[in-house]
Formats: C-alpha cells, sequence, structure tokens
C-alpha cells in the first residue's frame, strides 16, 4: 500500500554551503513526483533525507504517520539508484530475494515478479549474462520486493540508450499501475518526467529550493501518443520555460 510523503521545511547545509534551502513538499499516496533541475540543485540531497540516508540541517520528513527513520527501520522505503545495485555472483532471482531477507518480509515472489517484469527465462542468470536494461528490471525488482509504501529513485534510467530509456519507462509506468507506490523521482530529461510523473518540481540552481510545480493532467499510466497531446507539450514547455529561462536571466 502507498503513503504519502511529508517534506516540512527541510534544509540541509554542509559547512558554510547550503545545497538544499527549506523546502516544503506534499505527496499523496499514489503519486508520481519527478523533481528536476541543474546538476547540484539539491534533487539527489532531498531524495537521500526522505531515505534517511542523510539527516537535514532542519525540517522534518513524514512518511505517513512515521519519520523517515522509522519508515526506513520499518522497510517502508524502496531505493534504486542510477547504476543497477546487483551483486555480481548472486542470479537475478537470489539478487530479489537477498533484498526480501534484509527487509524480513516477502511482498511479491520474487520469481512471478521477475516474470512480470518481462524476465522468464531469465531468472537463474548472473549481471553479466543480462543487458543494460534487464539489469534494471531486476534492481527495480530488488527494490519493490518486500512491498514497500515508497519508491525512491535517483536518475534509474540514465545509464540507458534513449530507445531503451523510452522503451523502460513505459513499461515502469504500466507496472505502476499494476502495483501502486509513491515515487520520488529524480531525473534531468524533462521529457521523461513528464511522461510518467503527475507532478514535476522544478528546482532552482544552486543553492536549490523549489522554484515551481507543474503538474501534468493526464492519468497514469500513458501511451506513448501522449508525446503529441497538448498536455504534454505545455507541461514540458513550462518546464523548459522555468530551468532555461532562469539559467539565461543568471
Amino acid at each position: 500500500m502507498a503513503a504519502p510523503v511529508s517534506v516540512r521545511g527541510v534544509s540541509r547545509r554542509f559547512g558554510d554551503s547550503v545545497a538544499l534551502r527549506p523546502t516544503d513538499l506534499e505527496v499523496a499516496a499514489g503519486e508520481f513526483v519527478a523533481l528536476i533541475g541543474p546538476s547540484g540543485c539539491g534533487k539527489t540531497t532531498l531524495l537521500r533525507i526522505v531515505a534517511d540516508l542523510e539527516s537535514p540541517s532542519g525540517g522534518e520528513v513524514r512518511i505517513g504517520a512515521d519519520s523517515a527513520s522509522a519508515a526506513r527501520r520499518n522497510r517502508q522505503i524502496g531505493l534504486v539508484s542510477q547504476r543497477p545495485a546487483v551483486l555480481p555472483w548472486k542470479r537475478a532471482e537470489d539478487d530479489v530475494r537477498f533484498t526480501q531477507k534484509i527487509a524480513r518480509r516477502i511482498g511479491f515472489p520474487a520469481g512471478l515478479l521477475l516474470r512480470d517484469f518481462g524476465l522468464a527465462g531469465h531468472e537463474g542468470k548472473r549481471p553479466a549474462e543480462l543487458s543494460g536494461g534487464m539489469l534494471q528490471r531486476v534492481n527495480i525488482a530488488s527494490a519493490i520486493a518486500h512491498d514497500p509504501a515508497v519508491l525512491l529513485m535517483d536518475e534509474p534510467f540514465s545509464a540507458l540508450d534513449e530507445m531503451k530509456r523510452e522503451e523502460l519507462g513505459a513499461w515502469f509506468d504500466a507496472e505502476l499501475a499494476r502495483r501502486p507506490k509513491t515515487v520520488l523521482f529524480v531525473t534531468h530529461n524533462i521529457e521523461e518526467a513528464v511522461m510518467l510523473a503527475d507532478r514535476l518540481v522544478v528546482f532552482s540552481p544552486a543553492p536549490g529550493g523549489i522554484v515551481e510545480i507543474v503538474a501534468v493532467d493526464a492519468p497514469r499510466p500513458r501511451p506513448p501518443s501522449f508525446r503529441a497531446d497538448p498536455r504534454f507539450i505545455a507541461a514540458a514547455a513550462r518546464a523548459r520555460e522555468l530551468l532555461f529561462g532562469r539559467a539565461l536571466a543568471a
């Protein structure tokens, strides 16, 4: 079951450097929110704070009724990194089961989950025997195998070529309809954000903070034809205006 995420006045400093200005963000249960902005603007810092991998300098995060720390201890968070965090000596199915062993909870049967993810026949293969797209599917399967309420994703498709990236994005969009999660998704790709997210949270350059939140008023999952939809074009244009307009004015 998905859970809401509440970010209340969260900030982060590293010595005299401000990585993230005080930030407020409310994410509804089952909502997909993309964080976009220039490098170094605090997107990943915020994601890591929600994941309880970093402590905020101020403010707090709530996941449902719990603090971020309690949600992590209760295995309510799944984390997907840019590079597949798979173990080179483990087979795909064992990798998924390893996450379940750590979480002490079996949310979805490992073999069934991998087959649903389009990896039928590849469950027994090791990372060296899988393509980049397959590896990232294993990575996502491992992150949600224990059925967490919240899925945090840090540029998960950026290492893939453009065609594979679009293909995997469309697949993931459809999978979320089957297994709803609250998603925070860091990306530099505007089109990817508009295709996948309910809302785009646009960050300013460092010291980072939220400039504007752009809503994408269309149901998910979205077909490839949505790229020609006026709602897609308008949301992407507004995000570009906020990002590049500010960059040109700076």
